[in-house]
């Protein structure tokens, strides 16, 4: 009875979790993106064109409801657990978690190649490119800049502190260690919602909740996930399924496992 309660729990934890987080992508991203086509093209139905305002408006808002939710949480936590809600634990060798990035960069550049080659001409793969297209667009030297704050700075930090932070601290609560990785790895996968995105968001999240349970500091995934985000963004990583591409996602690969294992876990 009482793991059926914890089950259900944990259950709609998950789903208030993507609720809340659809939502306020869903408004955010059709009413920010809207009003910058209408102020530089004169029409509003050019908003695909500027999908990447709508990300970073999107995480600005997540992250002025998060400070208060955290807020509120870390007085419960305190109480009950005598810590803190959100681990922030200190880093001791930052160069490892560099590491670990340089290895999920690998293997999902990689992954989204074979991908691309497995679903080559399917519709699928088509909405994914379009809609990776939309986000991607620069149409000035403001667009990349916001591009890139959205990408290598804002989906770090508030996808972390969300899916690393709050939704890992909710689900240990009334799941396993083991259990709460998986299903914060699933619902991450499942939140980037497309072909080429979620099979390796899920591989990802598995890697940054591990990262998150051994260093005790949400600025351990933090660090990783700025890293990917960072590099898979230059173009020259990415040779194909060519012989020297292989080469290349190996050994980014290796050095990610080798990182991995060297973690040391610390106590709270």
């Amino acid at each position: 009875m009482e793991k059926t309660k914890r089950f259900i729990k944990a259950f709609l934890i998950i789903i208030g979790f993507l609720i809340f987080n659809i939502f306020i992508d869903a408004i955010v991203g059709l009413l920010v993106p809207g009003f910058i086509s209408n102020i530089k093209t004169g029409n509003i139905l050019n908003s695909k064109d500027f999908a990447a305002y709508g990300i970073l408006a999107g995480q600005i808002l997540k992250m002025i409801i998060l400070t208060f939710f955290i807020k509120k949480r870390n007085k419960a936590f305190v109480a009950k657990l005598n810590r803190r809600y959100i681990q922030m634990g200190k880093i001791d060798k930052p160069i490892k978690l560099v590491g670990v990035g340089l290895g999920t960069v690998g293997f999902g550049i990689m992954f989204t190649n074979i991908i691309t080659k497995v679903f080559a001409g399917s519709e699928l793969l088509k909405s994914a490119n379009d809609l990776m297209e939309s986000v991607f667009k620069v149409n000035g030297p403001l667009d990349g800049i916001i591009i890139i704050f959205a990408v290598v700075f804002g989906a770090p930090i508030v996808e972390e502190i969300l899916f690393r932070g709050v939704l890992f601290e909710e689900l240990k609560k009334e799941t396993s260690l083991k259990m709460t990785i998986f299903l914060t790895a699933l619902v991450f996968g499942i939140y980037h919602f497309n072909i080429l995105q979620t099979p390796n968001t899920f591989f990802m999240g598995l890697v940054l909740a591990y990262v998150y349970h051994m260093e005790r500091s949400i600025k351990a995934p933090i660090i990783v996930h700025a890293v990917n985000n960072s590099l898979v963004m230059v173009p020259i990583l990415d040779q194909g399924l060519s012989p020297i591409g292989i080469v290349i996602y190996v050994a980014l690969i290796s050095i990610g496992l080798y990182s991995l294992k060297n973690l040391n876990k610390k106590t709270i």
